[in-house]
């Protein structure tokens, strides 16, 4: 019992003394903050108007993870909130800005465009060979080859569309931001487009109407895939 009764009295001593020492940290961060001048930083209102926009999706094959993608909904006001963001950034002039917006909001009429940041396990094989035995690693292209491990199809409402063209890219600065913490050096980044427009010449998003909209990521064993809800493509 008194054994008991002493362990009790030195974790009560214990987290005391947490309590203590975080109240302190928390005073020498308030007199960090009075006594170095701090920078400034850029709105942090921008970022938080283009999450809405951003949708991860992770596979799994029981517990391990198999892929993990983090998408980009390129859609009108994205554009226009990262033309604000680079506005902000580097400094442009009202002709500058005026071009600027001009040129990725007329994009939007030709392609349905993402950013896809991804990242894959290595496949893995067995091999009965008489040099080597046992299992080894293979690993493809995440997106974008004929012989890649993933393959994309863009639904709206019911109808599918397969992509236009998907290439590496290197992701802006201003998009690096907007992604967060899902952005880092050990993951691919891609450029998904798809044609505006269907065979018959219809616009597949058209303005001022919302849409049930998903990207589709395939293998040859799995299926995930992202997803918006009422999302406006544009508005005139």
């Amino acid at each position: 019992m008194k054994k008991l009764k002493s362990s009790i009295l030195v974790r009560l001593f214990l987290l005391i003394q947490c309590i203590i020492l975080l109240s302190g940290c928390n005073k020498i961060i308030h007199w960090a903050e009075h006594n170095f001048k701090q920078a400034d930083q850029h709105s942090q209102k921008i970022v938080d108007a283009v999450k809405p926009y951003i949708q991860t999706t992770i596979a799994y094959n029981q517990f391990a993870t198999v892929a993990n993608f983090d998408v980009l909904f390129l859609t009108d006001k994205v554009r226009m909130l990262y033309v604000d963001y680079y506005k902000a950034y580097h400094g442009l002039t009202k002709e500058e800005e005026s071009l600027m917006v001009q040129r990725v909001l007329n994009e939007n009429k030709y392609f349905i465009s993402f950013y896809v940041v991804g990242a894959q396990a290595p496949n893995h094989y067995e091999s009965n060979k008489s040099l080597f035995t046992g299992e080894y690693q293979k690993q493809t292209a995440l997106l974008g080859d004929k012989e890649s491990t993933w393959h994309l199809r863009l639904k709206i409402g019911f109808k599918e569309y397969l992509p236009d063209s998907i290439r590496v890219v290197d992701l802006p600065v201003e998009y690096q931001h907007f992604f967060g913490t899902s952005y880092s050096q050990f993951k691919s980044v891609y450029l998904v487009r798809f044609d505006a427009r269907d065979m018959m010449g219809n616009v597949l998003l058209k303005s001022n109407e919302r849409y049930l909209l998903s990207l589709d990521f395939y293998s040859s064993l799995f299926k995930t895939n992202v997803e918006w809800k009422q999302c406006l493509y544009s508005k005139e």
